[in-house]
């Protein structure tokens, strides 16, 4: 099914995505300054309480798997919609720390549910072959309708100060309603699911499937380079090296429009190549940039803005060639029609790194040298993560033959 015929087929499914993606767009950028501008906060107590109520929300992984089990991935999409706009509802009512950390936590935790439930539901209408091509289609879709926000939230902060905040706010709790309105005009193929007296999956099972768990841990350590063209290089090229303030500017909006332009070109362009040869060339591109990004600071002044421009431009080549095949590949190591628990835990390959990567950037950047290093490293570790793999590809999977085999998954396009 050609990219435009699967956005005919199934429009309201991408303008829920769409537009749900598109309010995030508007307020995420501007949730913290939100509570210290709005709510009057200081700035380090509401980011610890941000922090807390988000690594709080992973505790909830495990129950969003079953969750998809117990009632679908539509279901969930729709509750967690749900949840998010309360959750964010709840900011204008925060009056305390303990309030910023529950309300923090309520988004976070619909996130976790989200997440779970979305790759699932891509399975339920993607034949096997083309779970990379769904994957590439929606990130292409979803990079857009944030790039889309994020102007947009510049525009309110611009022109309405402390309102515009709040009218971020209102309009995302707004789009996350409308999303879940559209999903429920969607219709979902129903599942092909393990026989009466299989085991159904669970997370103890995804836990103890080492070339999954191997997936999970190379592409939650990978994710540590995504974090360096949008959050560590707006402080480090004006706090660190002294540039021009539009430099992060260019380097973000160069990220964004490399990821939509080219997303269906490079996803084409690979289409022939095994989902583990795509995933070792992302992770050496990430190695490259990252010994490239330590370069900036010994480059000529007037060079350093142009070269961590490029690092954006290969970090965005290996993210969007990793990230949909990395969805394919988790999807199709899952047990068939009973991906929940395993999606749920695949996740992790995402939200950690948002979740913790930001403070030790804020750390590290007082000593860069410090921060690229270890960076470096989680690239090397996610490299033997991927190699790992390769020993354990004919160990039997759980429920049998209603699972992909393994060597089939790593050589499919």
């Amino acid at each position: 099914m050609t990219g435009a015929g699967r956005f005919r087929r199934q429009r309201r499914l991408f303008l829920s995505v769409a537009i749900d993606t598109f309010g995030s767009g508007v307020f995420l950028p501007l949730s913290l300054l939100f509570f210290v501008t709005v709510r009057h906060f200081p700035a380090a107590a509401a980011g610890t309480a941000v922090t807390v109520g988000s690594l709080a929300s992973f505790a909830v992984v495990p129950l969003c798997g079953r969750a998809v089990q117990a009632v679908g991935p539509k279901s969930c999409l729709v509750v967690s919609n749900v949840l998010t706009a309360l959750g964010y509802g709840l900011f204008f009512a925060a009056g305390n720390l303990f309030t910023v950390a529950a309300a923090t936590f309520v988004v976070t935790a619909s996130d976790r549910l989200y997440g779970a439930a979305w790759p699932t539901l891509v399975a339920r209408f993607a034949k096997p072959e083309e779970l990379t091509e769904w994957f590439s289609a929606v990130t292409v879709l979803k990079t857009t309708s944030l790039g889309v926000g994020t102007l947009g939230a510049t525009a309110l902060m611009a022109l309405a100060g402390g309102h515009g905040l709040e009218v971020a706010l209102a309009l995302n709790s707004a789009s996350s309603l409308l999303a879940a309105a559209l999903l429920l005009g969607v219709t979902v193929p129903a599942a092909d699911r393990p026989g009466l007296r299989a085991a159904r999956s669970n997370t103890r099972a995804a836990l103890g499937d080492r070339p999954f768990l191997s997936l999970v841990a190379s592409q939650t350590l990978l994710s540590a380079a995504w974090l360096i063209p949008t959050v560590a290089f707006p402080l480090y090229l004006v706090e660190g090296l002294h540039q021009a303030a539009y430099w992060p500017t260019v380097v973000v909006a160069v990220r964004y429009a490399t990821a939509t332009t080219l997303q269906m070109r490079i996803s084409r362009l690979l289409s022939g190549w095994s989902r583990s040869r795509v995933l070792g060339l992302s992770i050496g591109a990430a190695a490259g940039a990252i010994a490239l990004t330590a370069t900036v600071s010994t480059a000529p002044h007037a060079l350093q803005g142009p070269l961590a421009v490029l690092v954006a431009v290969v970090l965005a080549l290996a993210e969007l060639a990793s990230k949909p095949t990395a969805a394919a590949t988790a999807v199709a190591m899952a047990p068939k029609g009973d991906e929940g628990p395993y999606m749920s835990l695949f996740q992790l390959t995402w939200t950690v790194s948002y979740a913790v990567g930001p403070a030790v950037i804020g750390l590290g950047l007082q000593n860069p040298p410090l921060l690229w290093s270890p960076l470096a490293l989680c690239v090397a570790a996610s490299a033997l993560a991927h190699r790992l793999r390769t020993p354990w590809r004919s160990r039997p999977r759980p429920h049998g033959p209603s699972v992909r085999g393994l060597r089939e998954e790593a050589e499919a396009p």
